[in-house]
């Protein structure tokens, strides 16, 4: 049974924050599961070691929900794919990690709800 299944999001017109007239927001509610959650995570980090960068050895949960608020903008923009897809090593490295992260912040999340899921890492 999929989890979202959530209403449809809420919107409404507000003034620019920038002063450039009017914009409409949208507020979405996801359900995310423990495994749905490393994806994000993943997709977050997944160049950093593609680009020479450390992981960081712990992130806090404002830094997940900043990633998740970066990509829900980015997914409402259009924004879906990387300028150049990891690699397997990224996913060998940097899927791990982000486990182990979405496990520290949230020890009783459940972790696959959607048993039916396939995760498909990159090919080498």
């Amino acid at each position: 049974m999929p989890i979202n299944t959530t209403p449809q999001p809420s919107t409404c017109v507000i003034a620019d924050p920038d002063g450039r007239g009017a914009v409409l927001r949208v507020a979405f509610v996801h359900h995310l599961d423990g495994e749905t959650l490393a994806e994000r995570l993943y997709d977050a980090y997944a160049m950093t070691t593609e680009n020479g960068e450390d992981l960081p050895d712990e992130i806090t949960l404002e830094d997940l929900l900043r990633h998740l608020g970066e990509q829900n903008a980015s997914c409402a923009e259009g924004w879906h794919t990387w300028a150049n897809e990891p690699t397997q090593q990224s996913w060998d490295t940097v899927r791990p990690w982000a486990e182990r992260q979405v496990r520290r912040l949230f020890p009783d999340l459940t972790w696959s709800v959607e048993p039916d899921r396939r995760v498909i890492p990159p090919t080498s």
